[in-house]
This record gives C-alpha cells, structure tokens and sequence, in this order.
C-alpha cells in the first residue's frame, strides 16, 4: 500500500510540480512587464482624472446605440461624487448587512472607457457609469429621446445576469454611502 502510495506522490510531484512552477514563473514575469513605475502610474491617474472632467456624451451616444439620461449627464458635474470610490451603498429600509451595492470607481463617460466595460447587447442599449472592481458595471438603459432619468441595473459576469437595483439614477444616488473600510 505505501509503495502505491509513493509512486502516486512521486507521479503527482513529477508531472504536476513542474507545471505549477512554470505557471507562478510565467505570472512573476507577465507581472514585472506590466508594471508601471510611479511616473506611468501619474501620467494614468491624470488621463483618467481628465476624461472624468470631460465626458464626451455625443461619441458615447452614438456607442451605445441612443441618448444617456439627463441625470447621469449631470452627474459627472458632481465632482465629489465621481471621484469618489470603494464605498457600498444600501436602500433606506434595508438591511445594510444583506443588501448592499459595493462601487469601486465610477467610469469616465467616453468610448474608449465605455469599451471596457461589460457587454449589454444581451440586456438591452445602455451605458455603464460605474464598477465593483471585479468586472461588474453598474448601468442605464439608453432610448431614442433624451429621458431625465433611468432605472439602474447590475450587469454580473459570474454568475452571469442582470438586476435592476434602482428605480432611477437619481434614487440610487441617495442612498446612504458607508466607506468600503468601515465594514
């Protein structure tokens, strides 16, 4: 029985062990390359900052297939509030411990940044406003005319879905924020 046993863990630390050292050296490699030293990381953070400051509606409008509500237009005014991030939100009369909505960052409002969010030609046209971190996007329904205000869904790679969290853009911002930290 032992000398099965030792030729299955010698057979498993032969074939397997070298794999697993492969793959974590292929993983220190690709993340040494990618990183990016302080002056790269500034220059990022300023070009995300500025395309923040300036959304570029029309380019975006026509990305996603129709008009952004008027309220998420004005909410990228709100600088405190786009700027803002790692902070769970919860519906005044529920429980904040069961049913609470994490933001990471809130999503410039261009194409290029459209682009890498989630795919919604599944769920209908929208636009994407923000994001859990985990490549999750919180997001608007977008139509032919100009409406002042739109339902907010939660667009879920894994498990894949889609669910309205809001009534509107408006209602969703109201919501008590509580700090990621504090939880």
């Amino acid at each position: 029985m032992w000398g099965t046993l030792t030729t299955i863990g010698a057979f498993i630390l032969i074939i397997v062990g070298p794999a697993v050292l492969i793959l974590c050296l292929r993983d220190k490699i690709v993340g040494w390359r990618r990183r990016e030293s302080p002056e790269q990381h500034d220059l990022s953070l300023e070009a995300w900052r500025q395309r923040m400051l300036h959304p570029e509606i029309e380019p975006v409008e026509e990305s996603c297939g129709g008009k952004i509500p008027a309220r998420l237009i004005a909410m990228y005014s709100d600088h405190e509030l786009v700027f803002g991030h790692d902070f769970e939100v919860c519906q005044p009369g529920k429980d904040p411990k069961k049913d609470w909505w994490w933001l990471r960052d809130f999503v410039p409002l261009t194409v290029e940044d459209q682009n890498r969010t989630a795919d919604l030609t599944e769920f209908g046209k929208g636009c994407c406003f923000a994001g859990d971190g985990a490549g999750n996007f919180y997001w608007l329904p977008v139509e032919a005319d100009r409406k002042s205000d739109a339902p907010v869904y939660f667009a879920c790679h894994d498990p894949w879905g889609n669910e309205k969290v809001a009534d509107s853009l408006d209602d969703f911002l109201s919501w008590p924020r509580v700090a990621k930290a504090a939880r």
